[in-house]
């Protein structure tokens, strides 16, 4: 449990960091690009989000397999041989990534995009860049689930850290300096992202098991991995095609600015990602272990531990940003309009991937039996349904619309997903689920956030504002950890022995 420990704390450090980063100079990307052109930003991070897609589920079904092997001198080779047949293809299928988006860039400018001020010739060229900068950080992504597959999270973080902040930090000096425009913005990306995928996998090559010969290409190192990795890509497919519907049909009916305004919202909920992901990638590969060694009794004490710190977490960050949104966004960007015409579509996105984060516990422990057929299925239903609602929604109320179907889907996975999966898994532990590890936080918090609200007045873009906003934080992280029954009694007893002492 301590390598797990240091794991979860050096993930949260990580994330920490690149939330601080994102934070910091988001705002002043707007300021120099514009509305319009940082749309063009939202829509690069669509393209990164769609090129995961194409490891082919190769990606999670190593760090499953490094997971298990890693720990075994007699299948040193074999891992070593798995990662090299691997990483080949990945780099491959980055270099096709590449051509394909360099090919269809003219035509996305020209028949999609709905453009004001960017020329079609600027926006083909910017949509160029944003291929290359995808692709060349899209391995990274690949060496990413290695190291976690090898428990090795504190020297991702690492790498994470010091990447995000030259990302970050380095572009904003190359917009003030070189040129204030969205090429200089997308090359510097992409050179970024390549050293990342370079750095990475040095450290993955270091991290392996050391073998008595040189890694080889070996196809048959796939074959065991192939059913599982396949409904890994089915599963990332339509996952995404979920997450990605509301931009890409915002894309094709609304004007840019208004995805740029889409992208500001997605910036702010996507912190709850940055709750969720260091969990996650800690909790995979130790739920594979647990699983592969027979260790039920482990497993579901893990589980509903896990479930009710992230609830606490979540429950915290979620109702603050939900009730509060307009003033967060205020003070974060000074825009009082932006703020207006954002925290709608914020708040719902923000609710929507609070139940979203909530499922992460539960999809790592599927993941981690082999089972991906329960959230293929769900991800179907919410696409097939999605489609139309986004179109109707999106025309109908824009932004706010569109940020609906993300609401929608995960509320589905949330009522539906956990009772057919504990038919199968861990049966008998819904309830504790539902009862105990969630909802309590959840209504703690809302009910301490909602009453914040009504005492506390407007708040101003002030060090005055600011300490208001983290005193409500404070407050709704004590709601939400005293509403959770295992976190409270393990406080009490602490501090009951640190009295007595």
């Amino acid at each position: 449990m301590a390598t797990l420990r240091i794991n979860i704390l050096s993930n949260y450090a990580g994330q920490l960091w690149m939330a601080a980063m994102g934070v910091a100079f988001l705002p002043q990307y707007i300021r120099i690009l514009g509305m319009e052109a940082f749309g063009m930003v939202g829509l690069m991070l669509s393209f990164q989000a769609i090129l995961q897609l194409f490891d082919f589920g190769i990606g999670g079904s190593t760090n499953r397999e490094l997971s298990r092997r890693a720990h075994d001198p007699a299948l040193a080779n074999d891992t070593r041989d798995l990662v090299r047949t691997s990483e080949t293809l990945i780099w491959l299928l980055a270099l096709t990534a590449i051509l394909l988006v360099w090919s269809c860039s003219d035509p996305m400018a020209g028949h999609w995009l709905h453009l004001r001020s960017i020329g079609r010739g600027e926006a083909s060229h910017a949509i160029t860049i944003m291929g290359i900068a995808t692709a060349l950080f899209w391995p990274s992504l690949f060496y990413a689930n290695c190291l976690s597959g090898l428990e090795e999270q504190p020297t991702l973080n690492l790498i994470n850290a010091v990447f995000a902040t030259l990302r970050y930090a380095g572009v904003l000096l190359v917009l003030l300096w070189i040129s204030p425009s969205i090429e200089a913005f997308l090359w510097w990306y992409a050179m970024v992202g390549a050293l990342q995928s370079l750095t990475t996998a040095v450290a993955v090559w270091r991290a392996l098991p050391k073998g008595d010969r040189r890694a080889r290409w070996r196809v048959d190192q796939l074959h065991g991995n192939r059913r599982f990795a396949g409904g890994l890509f089915g599963v990332g497919v339509l996952a995404l095609s979920v997450s990605q519907l509301d931009r890409l049909v915002l894309a094709s009916l609304r004007p840019l600015e208004d995805l740029g305004q889409y992208t500001l919202a997605l910036s702010v909920a996507s912190g709850l990602s940055r709750i969720v992901q260091p969990m996650f990638n800690a909790l995979y590969p130790r739920f594979s272990r647990l699983i592969a060694h027979h260790d039920t009794a482990t497993l579901r004490e893990l589980y509903h531990l896990s479930s009710q710190y992230l609830a606490v977490m979540i429950a915290a960050v979620s109702m603050m940003l939900i009730v509060y949104a307009n003033d967060i966004l205020f003070l974060w960007t000074g825009d009082a309009i932006v703020a207006n015409k954002v925290a709608l579509p914020l708040s719902i996105l923000v609710a929507g991937s609070a139940l979203n984060g909530l499922m992460n516990v539960p999809y790592a422990l599927q993941l981690a039996h082999g089972w991906t057929r329960l959230a293929m299925q769900l991800n179907a239903a919410s696409l097939l349904l999605g489609i139309p609602f986004s179109i109707w929604a999106v025309r109908a109320h824009g932004t706010a619309g569109a940020a609906s179907l993300w609401l929608l889907a995960n509320l589905v996975s949330v009522l539906i997903g956990i009772p057919f999966m504990h038919r199968r898994l861990l049966r008998g532990e819904m309830a504790t689920w539902y009862l105990k590890d969630n909802i309590p936080s959840l209504l703690a918090s809302l009910l301490v956030a909602l009453v914040l609200s009504l005492v506390l007045p407007p708040l101003p873009r002030t060090l005055l504002g600011a300490t208001l906003l983290a005193l409500v934080g404070i407050a709704t992280l004590m709601a939400s950890t005293l509403g959770a029954g295992t976190i409270r009694s393990a406080l009490f007893k602490r501090l009951a022995r640190h009295l007595a002492s």
